[in-house]
This record gives C-alpha cells, structure tokens and sequence, in this order.
C-alpha cells in the first residue's frame, strides 16, 4: 500500500489530534495495537499513510485474548495478513483470559484490559518503541465519562481516556465512530466485527446501545460533545491539581515520608489528590480505591490520632504513627498452615501464621458506630463460649452485617474482589457456634452492638509485624 496516501479532507480528525497534543517526535517507532475491529484497522491504514509526513516507523502488536475461540484465532490471522499486506513487522501473543480473570477474581473486561497493557507495554520495552498507539475514539471517551459518573468517581474520572499517557497515544481521540465507519468505508478497508461488542451484559455496551441513544433522543442530542467537553475541562483542571500536589508534596515530605500534621493543613481535595497519587505509586494502580477508602485515612488525618487502615485489595496500607504519614505494601504470606487459637481479652494475641496481632479490650455501653476496616466490636452477649481466632475452613459460612442468614465465606471474597493470595491468610474470629468476624474483610451480624448492649468486646488487627 502507498504510504503516502492523503487522508481524506473530511476525515482529517486523525492528523488533527496528532498535531495538536502532540503525539509523535520525528524517529519514533510507534507500536500500533491492532485488534482487528474498524477503530485499530483505520488507526494503523492512517498511521501507515502519515508516517513519512511523520517520519516515524511502525511495529503492529496483537493480543490474541482467547475469550471468544475460534473468533479469536481468526482475528489473529487477519491482522497477521494485514502485517504482511502493509509490509509491517508484527508480534503476537497469546492470553488466557478466562483464567487470568479466575484466578484475579476480575471482571472479564477488566481482566483484558490488564493483560493487554501489560502485553504492550512489555512489547514496546522489548523494541524500545518510544510510543504505543491505541484506538480509542471520541465515543469511547464519552461513554468512559458517563460509565464513571455513574459509578461515582471524582475529577480524575471526569478526564477519563487522556489523548497522551505516557507512553499511551491514541490518534483516534477526537474522531467520532461514526467518522471511523465513512473512513473505513471509503477506503474499502475489510475489518473484524467483535460480537461481544453487541452483548448488554456488559455495562460498557449497556450505555453505548441504551443509555446514550436515550439522552440523546430525549435530552441532549449533542450528549456525546458535551460529555468530551466536560472531559477536556476535567483534563485541564487535574493537570492545575497535579502541579499543587507537586508543589506541596516538595514541602510536606521528608526522609521519603509525609509529615502528617503538614498535609492535614492543606485542603481537603488537595489531600486527597496527594493520597491518591502516593497510593497509585505505592500499588501501581487506583482500581477499587473508593471515595469511602480516601475519606477514612482523611478523616483519620483530621482527627490527629495514631493509625493503621488496610485498603484494597488487602496488602496496600495507610499508617500515621507520631507526626509520619506513610503508604506502604505488606509482603503477605501465599499460604498460612492451619491453626487455631484462644483470644485473650483483654490483651493481645499475636497470630504468627499471618503475620497480625489480635488487640482486644472491653468496652462498657457500647454504641453503633462507623468503624475502620482492621477493627470491630463485639457484643459480648452474642459470643457462645470461648472466642478463638482461626484459619479459614471449607465451607465457612457467615452472617455478613446487614443480611438476613448467611452466605459462603467464599461466595463473600467474591463478592468483595478479595485476591486469592488475601483468602489463603484470612484470619477468622470465631465462638463455639459461628463466625463473628473475618479480619479486614466482613463482620457479621450476629455479633452486632445495639443501643441495648450493654458491654462491648473490641477487636483490632495490629499491623505491625507486617512492616
């Protein structure tokens, strides 16, 4: 194919975008991601058609994600032959989703999502490309912020699918679907069609085939302008947050920590901006960090007093201990022998196998109250017999607080996305009859104070053996 092909006038979006942020420095080599649907297929023909004007050079790199069989298999040969069409050197990799989502207790698309980054960025270290091209459009963008805002997020989720990510470009950003299928289209440019693109089971096609069409027929016929403006104005108000974090972060830190009393001065979007990004550098990512997760080491901070709060997915730790803010990763056991053990109360017990120190207390007349994740109280009118700390069995069952009967301990990891290495070194708090509390994880509702209690066992897991 000719390399130096013009675009055409009306579908000059591409070359737009890629001027405007700007994505390519002369001599970069590019890996293009190409999955072989329209949105990667006209992203690589324009990439392929720009690259002298761009004096850049392309490498193609494919996912094979093994989610749809033989589907799968047939979109690999395509956009192997696609390679060979465009003379361009080409490397593929095969992934097994479906397992790789099991065994991480992910969703399917997030699980894809993470192998295929995963697979690019590894292939871009391997070829030392300077940029790694995807195909995300302006749909995809609005559909992104529309899908956070229902899920509830905050500004970084309003600028949702940035045009540059660090070494994430994506030439397609200010092109809409519909300019993608013309350009397809004129270009006569055979694509694969991905059926689980049509399947509303996943919530992503549920706001693209139902959600928006609604909105725009009944509310907003330029929904999806307005969601990318929205968007852009997100962009630019994170990258303001950014530069204040930087500026504060130079004068609250010292000897790698945080000086506590230092950032609980700032304001409070300021702090927050601060503990998520000191979160994201420690676990690598923000995925299943909440508002509620940020708000509790805020309110922690605020209060001035000593703390430890565990965060998902189970080893990420947030710890005030004098005037020192620190977010570390505890380097968990992948596996803990069987055990059980006597509680003392009051006292502490320290479980050795996963690494905690169980400290209890009593508590007279205690009240419902909001509490952290590494503690509990007990009504000590609800303990049969003896208190014990334990191993998860086979079969546990629980009463999960706020539930009428119980569920599966396992079906409960489930539902909360606990890790598989998190559910081997579960510690369990027990009586004769049931389980009471599930360290970190769930209390029941079985062991629940009320306004009528009238003594209180309270229950924390000390961390420190972690460190």
């Amino acid at each position: 194919m000719d390399s130096e092909e013009q675009l055409p006038q009306d579908n000059d979006n591409i070359l737009r975008a890629i001027e405007r942020y700007p994505m390519f420095c002369a001599g970069d080599l590019a890996l293009v991601a190409v999955s072989g649907g329209p949105d990667s297929v006209a992203m690589l023909h324009a990439l392929h058609s720009l690259s002298g004007k761009l004096d850049i050079s392309l490498h193609i790199a494919h996912l094979n994600h093994g989610i749809r069989g033989d589907e799968s298999n047939y979109d690999e040969d395509y956009v192997c032959n696609l390679a060979h069409s465009y003379n361009i050197p080409i490397t593929v990799e095969r992934a097994d989703v479906p397992a790789i989502k099991a065994d991480l207790n992910l969703g399917e698309e997030e699980a894809a999502r993470l192998v295929r980054y995963k697979f690019l960025h590894n292939t871009a270290t391997e070829l030392n490309a300077h940029k790694i091209a995807v195909g995300h459009n302006a749909n995809d963008r609005a559909e992104s912020v529309l899908l956070n805002i229902i899920r509830g997020c905050g500004l970084e989720g309003l600028a949702s699918i940035k045009p540059i990510n660090g070494k994430i470009v994506r030439p397609l950003i200010d092109t809409t679907r519909d300019e993608i299928e013309r350009y397809v289209a004129i270009h006569a440019l055979p694509c694969r069609i991905d059926s689980t693109n049509f399947d509303t089971a996943y919530t992503r096609n549920r706001i693209r085939h139902e959600l928006i069409p609604i909105l725009q027929r009944d509310y907003n016929p330029q929904i999806i302008n307005a969601l990318l403006r929205l968007a852009q104005i997100a962009v630019d108000q994170t990258d303001v947050m950014n530069a204040a974090a930087k500026s504060a972060d130079n004068a609250i830190r010292y000897d790698g920590d945080i000086d506590a009393a230092l950032l609980a001065d700032l304001p409070d979007g300021l702090i927050s901006h601060i503990l998520r990004g000191e979160i994201e550098r420690i676990k690598g990512d923000l995925i299943d960090i909440s508002f509620e997760n940020i708000n509790n080491v805020l309110e922690g901070l605020k209060n001035g007093c000593d703390f430890t709060i565990n965060l998902p997915p189970g080893d990420i730790y947030v710890t005030r201990a004098g005037n020192s803010l620190k977010v570390w990763q505890a380097q968990m056991p992948v596996h803990i022998e069987p055990f059980e053990c006597a509680i003392a109360i009051p006292g502490k017990t320290p479980i050795a196998a996963a690494g905690v120190v169980l400290d209890c207390s009593f508590i007279e007349n205690p009240k419902p109250a909001k509490l952290q994740p590494n503690e509990v109280i007990i009504d000590i009118d609800a303990v049969a017999g003896e208190l014990k700390a334990r191993s998860v069995r086979p079969g546990d069952r629980i009463s999960p607080m706020g539930m009428t009967g119980s569920k599966k301990l396992q079906d409960v990891f489930v539902d909360k996305k606990i890790p598989r290495r998190r559910r081997a070194t579960a510690v369990v708090v027990c009586d004769d009859e049931k389980i009471l509390w599930v360290v970190g994880i769930v209390a029941s509702e079985l062991g629940k104070v009320s306004v009528q209690s009238r003594k209180g066992i309270r229950i924390t897991s000390d961390l420190d053996l972690l460190k």
